[in-house]
């Protein structure tokens, strides 16, 4: 961390969304990352954080989790739940929350302990300023108990109502998280999957999480700065109570609708897959058609993986270096998707929040 300009404390990091990682289910690959972990170390960034659907198997895929966890830049990584997270059968909380990062961080369970992993949530404090990871994985069943996304699903039951929400007790330690951030003079950004925005699709919880920014930041301005979220493969942003809401594109998986099976791509459009063994290590790189990717005729992919540099003072300065790329073989999923924000960009901007 350094100063601006203005005296005031300044952070650098890199974000990055959607990944949606699991061997040949999709075009991303673990060279990806290692493109988006050289990016986040040229940019001298202090740490790397993804905003959810990083991995569809994470119990099967320690090339990825490895690649990520014991990066070869010592970076230190976070990451939070998407709705793909618990995906596949063997992957429960237990097994997937102590890979979400590799820096001690203060859980949402009472002693602010990783426990038995069953809280997902959780905050760290870096210098002046306050991260916080909050999970909008929870629904409400019929007889009113909040559920988490269950092991071997990727939604909320269907009985449920409410689903994308973060519940009565995280939004209650949220509350406390932001309070005592206030307090203590440090500046928060929130990291979710699902939005809290009211310009795009966004979590059940989105009217309580503003009216909580409008709260701490009626204590101390600039408390919350900055609300950044994943999971819908768009790009979108806008200010909203001055507070900077941050819709992260896809890394590579720039549109999905299913289609019954009907090819977009053609044969012999192909793409360089890489198989591992059951430890991660590299078997080997093969050509195979694009045709031959599990969701390949309900995903229309981008040609690199796209992640975005953030620079934050806590004087409200916030710098985005995003970047942007072009569909896999020119072929995209038409005009008036891209129209609404499914492009193969993430915005790059800089503004001054009031």
């Amino acid at each position: 961390m350094n100063a601006s300009a203005s005296g005031a404390d300044r952070l650098t990091f890199s974000v990055f969304a959607d990944l949606h990682y699991k061997e040949a289910m999709y075009a991303s690959s673990v060279a990806d990352l290692e493109q988006i972990l050289d990016r986040a170390h040229d940019a001298q960034a202090e740490f790397v954080i993804h905003c959810g659907d990083f991995c569809n198997h994470y119990a099967g895929s320690p090339e990825l989790t490895n690649a990520y966890l014991h990066n070869r830049y010592g970076l230190p990584v976070y990451g939070l739940y998407g709705n793909h997270e618990l995906e596949t059968a063997e992957n429960s909380m237990q097994v997937v929350t102590p890979l979400l990062t590799n820096r001690d961080v203060v859980w949402g369970t009472a002693d602010g302990k990783i426990g038995d992993g069953s809280i997902g949530y959780y905050y760290f404090d870096h210098n002046s300023f306050r991260i916080v990871c909050v999970d909008t994985n929870y629904s409400l069943s019929p007889d009113g108990v909040w559920e988490h996304n269950r092991q071997g699903s990727f939604g909320p039951p269907a009985e449920n109502s409410r689903g994308g929400s973060l519940n009565p007790t995280q939004l209650a330690w949220l509350e406390d998280v932001l309070t005592d951030a206030a307090h203590k003079g440090l500046c928060c950004m929130v990291f979710a999957h699902e939005s809290f925005s009211t310009h795009w699709t966004a979590s059940a919880d989105r009217d309580a999480v503003r009216a909580l920014y409008r709260k701490v930041n009626a204590i101390r301005p600039h408390t919350v700065l900055l609300s950044v979220n994943g999971h819908l493969h768009s790009n979108h942003w806008a200010i909203e109570d001055d507070v900077l809401f941050f819709d992260v594109n896809t890394v590579r998986n720039g549109y999905w609708m299913l289609t019954g099976g009907q090819h977009h791509y053609l044969p012999g459009q192909t793409y360089m897959l890489t198989k591992y063994d059951d430890a991660g290590k590299e078997i080997e790189t093969t050509e195979i058609e694009v045709r031959k990717i599990w969701q390949s005729p309900n995903t229309w992919f981008f040609n690199d993986p796209l992640n975005a540099i953030f620079t934050v003072s806590t004087d409200g300065e916030v710098t985005i270096d995003g970047m942007k790329t072009s569909w896999m073989f020119g072929i995209g999923p038409g005009e008036d998707k891209e129209a609404g924000g499914y492009v193969p960009e993430i915005s790059s901007l800089h503004v001054k929040l009031s």
